[in-house]
């Protein structure tokens, strides 16, 4: 899993999530080099982030080759909220948060060494530009006295929306992440346009 991919890698992969696109026309709107731009997507596709495929031009000439992001949620999706399901009917409720928060302390010790020595700001920086090469187009801004971070994509919400234990599980682990009180004020899987949450930036939890 890539922690701390470049920021134009970065730009690249949420251009190429809301839209399809060449490398010439990448390189034009990123003010980059089409050399630059081809190394970048030969990264992504390496790492299953992007694919090309071969479209006709609409002049005469040799096709050409466009881009587009991989759809992270929609191979296995309605296979894990299946299996879920039956694991709530078999042993309860409580399981499926419970293997949540195990995978969730498993990705917080991958993560945590990346927020050693790290002022607020420079943490919620980190997690943001994780969240984002995992597919959740996040960003972050001060408001109020406060830290907003915002996700305008849910990469899991076919199984959000039937099993609200991720999204519980997802809060509690920005919460150890950031080391302060994190609420939720919007949710993408109940309703909302996207995932909102307030970051205490005064109060630092032990």
């Amino acid at each position: 899993m890539a922690v701390g991919m470049g920021e134009t890698k970065l730009r690249i992969l949420e251009t190429l999530r809301s839209r399809s696109s060449c490398a010439g026309s990448l390189a034009e709107s990123l003010g980059i080099s089409k050399v630059a731009v081809h190394r970048h997507l030969e990264d992504l596709e390496r790492e299953g982030l992007v694919r090309a495929r071969l479209e006709k031009n609409e002049s005469r000439g040799r096709p050409k080759q466009v881009y587009q992001a991989v759809d992270e949620q929609a191979s296995y999706a309605r296979v894990c909220a299946d299996v879920l399901t039956h694991l709530k009917e078999l042993f309860g409720e409580g399981l499926v948060l419970e293997v949540l928060t195990r995978r969730n302390n498993k990705l917080l010790e991958e993560l945590a060494p990346h927020m050693e020595g790290l002022t607020l700001e420079q943490r919620i920086y980190r997690l943001s530009e994780f969240l984002t090469e995992q597919g959740y187009q996040a960003s972050f801004y001060f408001e109020n006295g406060a830290w907003y971070l915002e996700q305008g994509r849910c990469p899991k919400l076919a199984l959000s929306m039937e099993h609200s234990e991720f999204c519980h599980a997802e809060l509690e682990m920005y919460k150890k992440l950031l080391g302060v009180s994190v609420t939720r004020e919007e949710r993408i899987a109940a309703g909302g346009n996207r995932c909102r949450y307030r970051i205490d930036s005064t109060g630092i939890e032990g």
